[in-house]
């Protein structure tokens, strides 16, 4: 996994086993099953209850007139094409929970924020981290204390024209909250991403001080001692991970793929 692909996967860790390998196009009802056949040859399956589901509720979409219930029904189906990679189905109805309503939706801001995470190319990255970007700070406008909101809003700046501001905002964020695991998270992911290899196992070490239990955390400490040389160090750190039952299956296949290259 190279540095860019780290730093796409922020927020995403579950899925990285099929993000990085199903077709992203748009879907409609009669490409569904094309869509499952795709991802069967990719290796995965997609279970017959899903894509059932995804069937449903695209009929639900058709027929139902109550915003409430509809914006939640679209939320739902995007959430469907987001964990199997469709990210142009899932924006196209994120667009569309965004007519229905005359406020900024933080429905629609999820779904785009969520395909900036798990977009495979800049050009991309930066296209839905504008549309997402657009709706936060609205958003913030009403609540700025808002530090789950304020965190997003600095990696949608990171693709900026001007990441700096990305990154002064994540420290602004340490600021009001020294222990906030998502900017100190978000830190050491771009630290890596800079080859500032050194500082972003400081940001690791710091969040497996708060909560030994962060696996997650544990696995981007081992890839900065990879980076730096520490390669005794960091094989216990992925030794440790593939042998605790708390490792979400993707954090394992990235821990075990590390572990054959050392």
């Amino acid at each position: 996994m190279n540095k860019a692909q780290i730093f796409l996967s922020v927020g995403a860790l579950a899925l990285i086993a099929i993000l990085y390998q199903l077709p992203r196009v748009v879907v409609e009802n009669d490409q569904l099953q094309e869509v499952a056949e795709s991802a069967e040859t990719h290796g995965l399956e997609i279970p017959k209850d899903v894509r059932a589901r995804m069937l449903e509720l695209r009929r639900l979409l058709e027929v139902e007139e109550n915003v409430d219930k509809k914006t939640n029904f679209a939320h739902t189906l995007a959430s469907y094409y987001l964990d199997y990679g469709v990210l142009d189905s899932a924006v196209s109805l994120g667009e569309e929970i965004q007519s229905w309503v005359p406020d900024p939706s933080e429905l629609a801001m999820d779904i785009f924020f969520k395909a900036f995470e798990r977009s495979q190319s800049q050009s991309e990255a930066r296209e839905y981290s504008e549309k997402a970007k657009r709706i936060i700070e609205k958003l913030m406008d009403k609540d700025p204390s808002n530090l789950l909101l304020k965190n997003k809003l600095a990696m949608t700046l990171v693709t900026s024209e001007n990441p700096m501001m990305g990154i002064a905002t994540l420290r602004e964020i340490l600021t009001e909250d020294p222990n906030n695991r998502l900017a100190i998270l978000n830190l050491g992911l771009l630290s890596i991403q800079s080859g500032q290899f050194d500082r972003a196992k400081e940001r690791f070490e710091k969040l497996i001080s708060l909560d030994q239990s962060d696996q997650e955390a544990r696995l981007y400490l081992a890839v900065s001692m990879i980076e730096i040389n520490e390669q005794s160090q960091a094989r216990l750190l992925l030794e440790e991970i593939l042998s605790s039952t708390d490792s979400i299956p993707a954090i394992k296949m990235m821990a075990q793929d590390y572990l054959k290259g050392l």
